[in-house]
């Protein structure tokens, strides 16, 4: 079991530094990659995540919960007060919460 634990944390590091790549050296993806790859791997990782802590629990349920993550993470950023305009000034926080709205 903590072989798998640390197995799933190792994805989680991967799938961080893959989404990482994509802002910083995108010239070596394709574009597809370039523009939605970063949301993609966030995502991957954040499931990842979920289930080095919540091994028992079924995939699906984590894939519906890191989607939903996702999609608040996503909304979040239309609200624009000052707090979350400072938060997203700092690298950390704009590395999480992004900076812009997609509708993709």
């Amino acid at each position: 079991m903590i072989i798998k634990r640390i197995a799933y944390f190792l994805l989680f590091a991967f799938f961080i530094w893959l989404a990482l790549a994509t802002r910083w050296y995108p010239r070596y993806f394709p574009a597809l990659v370039q523009t939605y790859g970063g949301d993609v791997f966030w995502a991957g990782a954040f499931l990842f995540l979920l289930r080095a802590f919540f091994m028992r629990a079924r995939l699906w349920v984590l894939a519906v919960i890191t989607y939903v993550l996702g999609v608040l993470d996503e909304f979040s950023q239309l609200y624009q007060g000052p707090v979350a305009q400072a938060v997203r000034h700092t690298y950390i926080g704009r590395l999480m919460f992004g900076v812009g709205f997609l509708w993709s």
